[in-house]
């Protein structure tokens, strides 16, 4: 048979299938339970009160139109135009992943649809992706696959972690300077880009600075610690309004909660309690487009330019890859696991 195999994470050890893969098979790998089913149905969720509704109270709109003022909603306008509904009560971080490569104008090279390369359905990130498509249905992704997915389409991606929350769950555990780092890293990312430092920061895992365009910040945190139901969730931040000192969280699990204000000292707690599938805290990530020859602010195509080609050369989703250099581009993807793995024993 054809058929791919999957593989042995080298660290985790838990089963994967090689970047690049065009075929799946749900018996092929040791997948996490479905989701349980409902026992009663619901329309949307009550938000808490900590929280404040952006469209549906008027102090929502009153500090939407303090920070549109203020030039602290620049990415507002780039994620209002692109923003979306997750497709599944667990794709959250995909679904957050599209809306952000779209405000950013990154070209999918690939076709959604008909002549369109856009990134308009999971599938066309997750087509030919080691993380199997199941597997994001019955139970979402990691922080650490949100910044692999992010990477496989060229974004250049930094992820801070707070200090963890210890047992008892004590506020007194919030860091001051790490609390103000996150802070000052949602100021720089949702205010006007000329007034952006365009300093993507340090990464924490491996040291590498990113500098470039104006980007967009996602956070990934506990739905429970803010009050809300559910626990993992992404979103990506909007604005900062610093007379309240909240952010304005663009909650793609539309059908549950609007998007909102919430102080942003709650959410940096809601960041803090660990990850049962990782053991460890959740955290923010600063986003920016890759570095291309270009004039647009957000480091995509320009505006200007349609960017046609024939379609002999540019798949449709699930259609295998007809780039001469594929197989090297997957050998050298500095995400895949596997391949990094056997060119370090060679």
């Amino acid at each position: 048979s054809d058929k791919s195999q999957p593989q042995n994470h080298p660290i985790t050890n838990t089963q994967y299938y090689d970047c690049g893969t065009p075929h799946y098979d749900v018996n092929d790998i040791e997948l996490p339970p479905p989701p349980p089913e409902p026992k009663y149905s619901v329309h949307k969720r009550v938000l808490p009160s900590s929280a404040v509704a952006l469209g549906h109270s008027k102090e929502g709109r009153k500090r939407l139109l303090e920070t549109l003022t203020a030039g602290t909603a620049e990415s507002y306008w780039s994620l209002s135009e692109q923003f979306c509904t997750q497709s599944e009560p667990t794709s959250c971080g995909v679904t957050t992943l599209l809306v952000v490569l779209n405000s950013m104008c990154v070209d999918p090279h690939v076709r959604w649809k008909g002549p369109w390369r856009w990134y308009g359905s999971e599938e066309v990130l997750l087509g030919r992706c080691c993380i199997h498509q199941e597997k994001v249905r019955r139970a979402g992704i990691t922080v650490d696959e949100f910044v692999n997915l992010a990477k496989c389409q060229g974004v250049r991606v930094t992820l801070h972690r707070p200090t963890a929350m210890g047992s008892n769950n004590d506020d007194n555990q919030v860091c001051p300077d790490d609390l103000q780092k996150f802070r000052n890293d949602v100021l720089r990312m949702v205010q006007s880009p000329s007034t952006d430092d365009t300093n993507g920061g340090g990464n924490d895992d491996d040291g590498e600075e990113l500098q470039g365009p104006h980007g967009i910040l996602v956070v990934s945190f506990s739905r429970s610690a803010l009050g809300q139901t559910g626990e993992g969730h992404f979103s990506p931040i909007a604005a900062y309004h610093k007379e309240t000192d909240s952010v304005l969280v663009m909650d793609v699990a539309r059908f549950k909660y609007a998007p909102y204000w919430v102080s942003l000292t709650d959410l940096y707690k809601a960041m803090q309690p660990l990850d049962t599938t990782t053991n460890r805290p959740r955290g923010w990530f600063l986003m920016y487009p890759p570095q291309l020859p270009t004039n647009n602010i957000h480091g995509g195509p320009s505006k200007a330019s349609e960017h046609r080609r024939s379609v002999t050369i540019v798949p449709l989703v699930g259609e295998g890859d007809v780039c001469p250099i594929g197989p090297i581009k997957i050998d050298y993807c500095s995400v895949n696991e596997n391949q990094k793995d056997k060119r370090t024993k060679t």
